[in-house]
């Protein structure tokens, strides 16, 4: 019974670590691929991205990011505006449809860290407080990675 044991564990332990996404929940929210590339330099401007599920049947609102790391977190978008690529604040915040799913990825929603206090370095974590509407706020880990969880080098964002 006990090599049973320590073999279902050692398997729901590998199944853990080949997913490599950490999941994080908050009332009917899934919190998922949490991430930000790293900064190098004197660079004092970061993004992370992540993955919003509301799995619920009402609709919730990101309304606030914080890092004890940054001086300032924001909700930001990335738009085409005739052409011209531009940045905007998120104003209200980002809703997740009930039964929806919302990605935060570059070139698009995105939560803008300004001044980090130190470098966002490859295979280190940020800690994130997000702020929801209904589900409250969860604190999570920002993994730094050059590619989004679960990507290639063939499947870059740019």
């Amino acid at each position: 019974m006990r090599i049973a044991w320590i073999a279902a564990a050692a398997g729901l332990t590998f199944v853990t670590f080949a997913a490599g996404a950490q999941e994080y929940k908050a009332g009917s929210l899934t919190i998922e691929n949490v991430w930000a590339r790293p900064t190098a330099g004197p660079e004092k401007m970061g993004a992370a991205y992540l993955t919003l599920k509301n799995g619920g049947k009402e609709a919730d609102t990101l309304k606030s990011v914080s890092s004890p790391d940054a001086a300032g977190a924001g909700l930001h978008e990335t738009i085409d505006d005739n052409g011209v690529m531009k940045m905007r604040e998120a104003a209200g915040g980002v809703t997740i449809p009930a039964g929806g799913t919302v990605t935060f990825k570059p070139g698009g929603y995105h939560i803008m860290l300004m001044g980090l206090k130190h470098d966002l370095k490859e295979g280190k974590t940020l800690p994130l407080k997000l702020g929801f509407a209904h589900a409250g706020s969860v604190d999570v880990q920002v993994k730094i990675a050059k590619n989004a969880p679960g990507s290639g080098p063939g499947m870059q964002h740019h």
